[in-house]
Formats: structure tokens, sequence, C-alpha cells
């Protein structure tokens, strides 16, 4: 009987010590990603592409990089809070993993399936993007882990996450 208990309390420190292992593999690992994420974003400032914008403090607060790669139509409306919108997207990672998107090839193209969203139902700088669009208008933008998906991560998504999106705003849906 006393050599089950050791047998047992044996295997359960061996349990213990793999697990923390794991743990801190996992934690390490983590570490990197988000330096990583970090410093894609950081890096962001010497692409004279793109554009830093600073969103209101009033309205949330928080950075990103964007590009308008096709402008919209002229005279179209912009959406406002709480709006629907049609749209493509597509959504990738630094390492260039795609977790979401609407289309295959292009955002103009047989593979594209557009979705409808209200606009204040999307993450923060995926929204605040959308509020600046025009109709037509297809823009790139990188938004950091505060404006994306955070701390926790979701779905695919890692905590800690930069991610870059191309999306097209078809049309704003009253």
């Amino acid at each position: 009987m006393k050599r089950i208990k050791i047998n047992i309390l044996t295997l359960g420190i061996l349990c213990l010590v793999a697990t923390s292992c794991s743990i801190s593999d996992f934690n390490k690992q983590l570490d990197e990603w988000k330096s990583q994420n970090e410093t894609y974003f950081t890096n962001m400032k010497d692409s004279t592409a793109y554009t830093l914008y600073t969103i209101p403090a009033s309205n949330g607060g928080g950075s990103y990089y964007y590009k308008i790669t096709t402008p919209g139509i002229e005279n179209s409306i912009s959406p406002v809070v709480g709006d629907q919108v049609l749209v493509n997207y597509r959504g990738k990672l630094v390492n260039g993993v795609v977790f979401d998107q609407t289309y295959t090839k292009t955002v103009i193209d047989s593979t594209a399936t557009p979705r409808t969203f209200y606009d204040n139902q999307l993450i923060p700088g995926f929204t605040a993007n959308l509020l600046q669009m025009k109709s037509g208008e297809t823009r790139s933008f990188v938004l950091p882990q505060e404006l994306a998906y955070g701390t926790q991560g979701y779905s695919t998504v890692s905590p800690y996450s930069t991610t870059v999106w191309v999306v097209q705003l078809i049309k704003v849906i009253h």
C-alpha cells in the first residue's frame, strides 16, 4: 500500500513538472509573439505608404496606420455609429496567416461574398476605419492589439496580435 502511494505521488509530481514546463514554454512563445507584433506595428512609422491616425480620446483613443488603395464615390456618405454596412474584407496576422476573409483573390472578383455588419459591433479599429470610409472605398489598415482582439485573442487570432486588413466598403445600409 505504501508503494502504491509513493508511485501515485511520484506520478503526480511528474505531471506537475511536465505541465509547468509546457506552461512556461507557452508563456515564452506568447511573449515572443507579443514582441514580434509590437515591433511590426512600431516599424510601420517607416512606411511612407501608410498614414498614422490617432483616434480622439473621447472616442476611445488609440492609433492605427491606414492607406486608401481605391478612393470611394465622391458624393457618397460615410457610415455613422450604428449603421449597417456591406463589406468585403481580409484579415491577416503579421506572419501572413489569413484568419478571416470574404474573398480569396481580390476584393472585387467572383470569389467575393460580401458580409453585412452593424459597424459598432466590430473590433474598435475596424469600426474607426469604416466611419471614415466612403462607399466604394478600399483601404488597408494595420491595427495594434489594443484596437483589434486585445490580450484575449479571438478564435484563431492569438492574444496580442497586430492585425492587417484590406476592407472594401460596398455600401452603407440605412
